[in-house]
């Protein structure tokens, strides 16, 4: 028997081409025994909550809405009524100010001295008139005795009268030079606010008639108008609501104003129609090309917030309350372009109901939306959660009121 002894480098060589001979059969039993791991148990997501609340239902009149412009009441020109130089302005651009306070300071001085001439001038007339009238007694008093002739008292008399004209000149005249005197003070003819100054202290203004020199202009703010042009089917509308209101007695349209008739007009960064009044006006005839009537509405606007020239949107009520469905605006979505109501119906699965809406109507609680077609307002809808609701996908509704009362998220409990 034969026996071979390998050297170390031998061994090695030989031991490396035993393994890589059997890795192709071990490297399947080493994936087996690792499939052999059990898999971790699936676990179903949760539904997502959502907040669920029935639509509103309340007695809503029917309105329709125009677009229109406020207008000030009363707007003046506020000109010059005296020539001179200015020499204070007592108010800022802008500002509010009441009947009579002061504007603008025209300077006196000049007047004052016209004034005092003028003063001059009575006591000069009544001077000669005391000296005429008793010229005039005395020369009565002789004309009996034949010492002045009938001639010379007539003469005398009428040189009376003259001078009696004189003083009454005079006396205008000082009149004159006072009003002159007070128109050098100008002052605010209305309550309002005043625009901005067109003169600065130390310009010549001129008071003349013809070439005015314009000072400012004010306008009142409380109350204001809004005109806007209404359809003539709904001003008819509107008018024949509020007589039967009124128990049935007509009113002619110039006397529109006792009718009542609500107006509410919003501007453009409000939300509602917070501003209330009623319809002042409705103008003499019907455009042919439109059909439409120049309507003004009178407005409140205690506050001042509404200035003249404003855009707004009119609403007019044209019909009684009827029952009407309200959601929140939020609780409506948009796909492509058609709005919707997620409805919650049986088994917890979401439904998007198409709906069409209408007006907003301003709430405590936010805005909510008038929805003409589409809902019974006996439907539980999301009002909070609409992105989460997938048409139908499975919820988990939260009654609204049940949401506002719970903790909020890591609050301790009691």
């Amino acid at each position: 028997m034969r026996c071979f002894s390998l050297d170390q480098p031998h061994r090695s060589r030989w031991l490396v081409r035993f393994l890589h001979a059997l890795r192709p059969l071990l490297l399947p039993l080493a994936l087996a025994a690792g499939c052999q791991r059990p898999a971790p148990p699936l676990v179903e997501p949760q539904p997502p909550e959502v907040v669920v609340a029935p639509p509103l239902v309340r007695d809503i009149a029917e309105t329709l809405e125009f677009t229109g412009n406020a207008a000030a009441v009363e707007t003046v020109e506020i000109k010059a009524r005296v020539s001179g130089f200015i020499t204070q302005v007592h108010f800022e651009d802008g500002q509010r100010v009441e009947q009579g306070d002061p504007l603008f300071t025209i300077d006196e001085r000049p007047y004052a001295v016209i004034r005092d001439q003028a003063k001059a001038e009575v006591a000069k007339a009544v001077a000669e008139l005391e000296e005429l009238k008793s010229e005039v007694t005395r020369y009565q008093a002789l004309l009996p005795k034949a010492v002045v002739t009938q001639e010379q008292y007539e003469i005398l008399v009428a040189k009376r009268n003259v001078a009696k004209a004189m003083l009454d000149k005079a006396t205008a005249a000082v009149a004159q030079a006072d009003l002159d005197l007070q128109f050098c003070r100008v002052a605010s003819p209305l309550a309002g606010r005043v625009s901005t100054r067109e003169v600065d202290v130390g310009d010549l203004v001129s008071g003349s008639s013809s070439g005015a020199t314009r000072l400012t202009t004010a306008v009142t703010t409380a109350p204001i108008r809004v005109y806007f042009d209404a359809d003539e089917r709904s001003l008819l509308l509107a008018r024949q609501r509020a007589i039967a209101d009124r128990g049935g007695r007509a009113v002619e349209w110039r006397n529109v104003k006792e009718l009542e008739i609500p107006v509410a007009a919003q501007l453009v960064t409000e939300e509602g129609f917070p501003h209330k009044g009623i319809l002042d006006f409705v103008d003499i005839g019907v455009k042919p090309t439109t059909g439409t009537v120049r309507c003004r509405g009178l407005l409140p606007n205690a506050d001042g917030l509404i200035t003249p020239g404003m855009f707004m949107r009119v609403q007019l009520t044209v019909g009684d309350p009827s029952p009407t469905v309200l959601v929140p605006d939020l609780a409506i979505g948009v796909d492509q372009g058609r709005r919707y109501v997620a409805v919650v119906g049986e088994g917890n699965r979401v439904i998007h109901q198409p709906v069409e809406t209408g007006r907003s109507v301003a709430d405590p609680g936010g805005m909510l939306r008038v929805i003409e077609h589409g809902l019974e307002g006996t439907e539980q809808i999301i009002v909070a959660g609409l992105s989460r609701a997938r048409d139908g996908s499975l919820v988990r509704p939260v009654a609204e009121s049940a949401a506002k009362n719970a903790p909020p998220a890591g609050a301790a409990a009691p």
